[in-house]
């Protein structure tokens, strides 16, 4: 079995381990290491180390931090034994797409509070991730998640957040299927129709001073105000820990990712798949 030794976990691009898996993420702490299938061989298994003086910072996903706070909070001892903790959080506007994602944005806007004031602004980033257009089944009209997001900027504002990641959905044939089979039709826009929307997307967070940053999605650099994104950033992760990190390109993701060099302990199957169930989602979700 190949043994693995990573400064930086990440818990998970995955699936919302924060949300679902917390006492899973206890036991294998405790354990001292977590077995990863990797997705794409799944003869390939890989040791991966959570011993604290193997990882220095573990970088959390999610869309609701009740549980991973809760968590935290019952095991401060566990959590503490590592130097870093980041946080990829995603808010966007209550959908019909995001169906069992059931907490209100006024609970994750405290959520968000907390953890800022737990570990600092540089430990939090806000994610509006992905924006998505599509219509139903039963009409030619065109709807997107975008309604609340002058609310949410607002709010996320307050704490002293200055980015936002973001990305338009990729619409795989999985994605289709599954949007097609709930009754929806994902629309992918043309390149012109993305600037107006980010034209209008930066004439809101300019208000609110916070910068945006693309994520995969190199052509929208081309727009004036669009930045490269970097969710795992070890030049943030090192400031956080007040250690060097290997700042070394993850070529493990796709082509046009920012992201440096981490370790993903999440999965797609079996006891990961996420409860969330998203339309878009573009890995495994459950089907309740």
């Amino acid at each position: 079995m190949n043994q693995v030794k990573s400064p930086i976990i990440s818990c998970s691009r995955r699936t919302d381990i924060p949300a679902f898996l917390m006492n899973w993420v206890v036991q294998q702490i405790k354990i001292g290491y977590v077995d990863v299938v990797n997705p794409f061989n799944r003869k390939q298994i890989s040791r991966v180390s959570l011993k604290s003086e193997d990882v220095k910072c573990w970088v959390w996903w999610s869309k609701n931090f009740k549980e991973w706070i809760r968590t935290f909070n019952e095991n401060k001892n566990l959590f503490k034994m590592y130097k870093g903790h980041s946080f990829q959080f995603t808010i966007n506007s209550p959908s019909e797409l995001e169906g069992n994602v059931k907490i209100s944005l006024e609970d994750r806007f405290k959520q968000l509070g907390w953890l800022i004031k737990e570990f600092g602004v540089l430990a939090v980033n806000f994610r509006f991730d992905p924006i998505i257009l599509y219509k139903k089944h039963d009409t030619n009209k065109i709807f997107s998640n975008l309604d609340k997001f002058e609310y949410i900027i607002k709010n996320v504002s307050v704490f002293g957040l200055t980015e936002m990641i973001f990305s338009f959905a990729t619409i795989y044939s999985k994605v289709k299927t599954r949007m097609d089979a709930r009754g929806y039709y994902p629309i992918d826009p043309p390149f012109d129709k993305k600037r107006e929307i980010l034209n209008n997307i930066m004439e809101i967070c300019d208000k609110y001073d916070i910068k945006i940053k693309a994520c995969c999605q190199p052509d929208l650099l081309e727009i004036e105000g669009v930045e490269q994104a970097h969710c795992i950033d070890a030049n943030k992760i090192q400031k956080i820990v007040g250690e060097p990190i290997p700042r070394i390109k993850d070529t493990g993701q796709r082509d046009h990712c920012g992201c440096f060099k981490s370790k993903d302990i999440g999965g797609y199957s079996g006891i990961f798949r996420c409860k969330h169930n998203c339309a878009y989602c573009y890995a495994s979700p459950a089907k309740r």
